[in-house]
């Protein structure tokens, strides 16, 4: 990229990160997580907000779940529920069940952004008004790590998770964007940037 890169292109980089739990299945029902978390331009994680989908495979009248969320909403449909601490009881009606909920705790994977103009590393506030050739590298970390006895010795295993990370920039401000382990989509006036990794997988 070596077009003028504005304040307001550094200040907008917000990636958008979505940990994929697996599903598992829990009295007659299963439960689909997705972590969507919005980061500073260092990677720092600033908010963070989580999707559930309560799959109601037995057509429960009601359902018990456990969630230890803040600010839960019911994201499509009328069904109620009632909290007792971390323990949540969904007046289902056989319906499945999307609500969402915003956390404060520490997320499974952390990442750091290391900015590089004209191949010097330099900080996003520096960055502001700059013209030249730009890389960002995002590296995340998986924090979720384990000791596994296989084939007759202990191994370090890391729990799997899918990250995407995106943002958006400007086409007046930036060109000739190329992206390693991800697309960039031009749709003439802006280009969307989507990146794809599994944490820990190749150490796994």
């Amino acid at each position: 990229m070596n077009k003028n890169i504005g304040c307001k292109v550094v200040a907008s980089t917000v990636i958008a990160s979505m940990l994929v739990a697996p599903a598992c299945t829990v009295f007659g029902y299963s439960k689909d997580e997705t972590v969507y978390t919005k980061t500073k331009n260092d990677g720092s994680s600033y908010k963070t907000i989580v999707t559930e989908h309560l799959k109601n495979t037995d057509s429960l009248e009601d359902i018990l779940d456990s969630s230890v969320l803040n600010n839960i909403q019911n994201t499509n449909g009328d069904e109620s529920f009632s909290k007792n601490d971390n323990t949540l009881v969904w007046k289902a009606n056989g319906n499945d069940i999307y609500y969402q909920g915003e956390t404060d705790k520490e997320l499974p994977i952390s990442m750091k952004i290391t900015y590089k103009l004209d191949g010097n590393e330099i900080s996003a506030t520096e960055l502001a008004g700059k013209s030249g050739k730009l890389e960002i590298e995002i590296e995340f970390t998986n924090n979720e790590k384990h000791t596994e006895y296989i084939n007759e010795k202990y191994v370090t295993m890391y729990t799997p998770f899918t990250v995407v990370s995106g943002t958006v920039f400007n086409n007046d401000k930036v060109k000739n964007m190329t992206i390693t382990n991800g697309k960039v989509i031009d749709n003439g006036t802006k280009s969307i940037v989507v990146g794809l990794c599994m944490p820990g997988m190749q150490e796994s």
